[in-house]
């Protein structure tokens, strides 16, 4: 094993990483989208099967690094060039609260669970959906989140109001009852079920979403209030 070529492998490999990322630009870890995924995967691939194996030189595995960072660059060129490589490579945002209505097609279509959505409501200071108007799911896996006017931040202390505190808690996610959470709350089935029928709801599995709060009582969003596809370009 040729120790001073694993050197110097192992460091042309780190200066061309960080080259191929000063490429693309400034971002985090968080804001990486899946074809920034995929180019650092085929480097890692590039690395396991050229560091330990002292048959292919230098120049073969300098070769690579080349091809592979001269191919990022060149797409990076053309995703930002051309819209239809743009969508294709990196994605666009997915609108799954839209004026308040969730879209069941995108939430499944995203693998999202109810629950999901919540944190990261609270992550941006949100913790109830009807405080919500737009939720766009990003192209990085994170939300975006855009609240009512009347639901916008003030200053209590400024507006003289003492506001209590309580909890938010999701009991049906998709005509599904969470019985933990009864259970956590100290409610029954029974009494979820009389309450959601004093408000018209006989039937639990047309409700899409519900949460529940002490102070705020019940807010929920049944299937039929919930956008289901799209039809030429168009939410319906």
């Amino acid at each position: 094993m040729r120790y001073g070529l694993q050197a110097l492998k192992l460091i042309l490999g780190l200066l061309t990483l960080i080259l191929a990322l000063r490429l693309l630009g400034k971002k985090n870890l968080s804001q990486l989208t899946p074809y920034d995924v995929v180019y650092i995967v085929v480097f890692g691939g590039i690395l396991d099967a050229t560091f330990y194996n002292d048959d292919i030189g230098l120049l073969p595995y300098v070769f690579s690094l080349a091809v592979w960072t001269a191919s990022i660059y060149l797409i990076n060129i053309l995703v930002n060039r051309f819209e239809l490589l743009r969508t294709a490579f990196k994605g666009t945002p997915d609108q799954i609260v839209d004026n308040g209505k969730l879209n069941l097609q995108l939430f499944k279509n995203n693998k999202l669970e109810m629950e999901q959505l919540r944190t990261a409501m609270r992550k941006n200071g949100v913790f109830s959906l009807k405080e919500v108007r737009d939720i766009f799911l990003e192209s990085d896996g994170t939300f975006s989140v855009h609240k009512y006017a009347d639901y916008q931040p003030v200053t209590n202390i400024g507006m003289n109001i003492k506001q209590e505190d309580g909890t938010n808690v999701l009991l049906i996610d998709e005509g599904e009852i969470e019985t933990d959470t009864l259970k956590y709350i100290g409610k029954s089935k029974t009494w979820l079920e009389e309450e959601m029928e004093k408000l018209g709801i006989a039937d639990l599995g047309r409700v899409a979403y519900c949460e529940w709060s002490p102070q705020d009582g019940f807010f929920f969003i049944t299937k039929d209030d919930t956008i289901k596809q799209k039809r030429e370009g168009h939410v319906n």
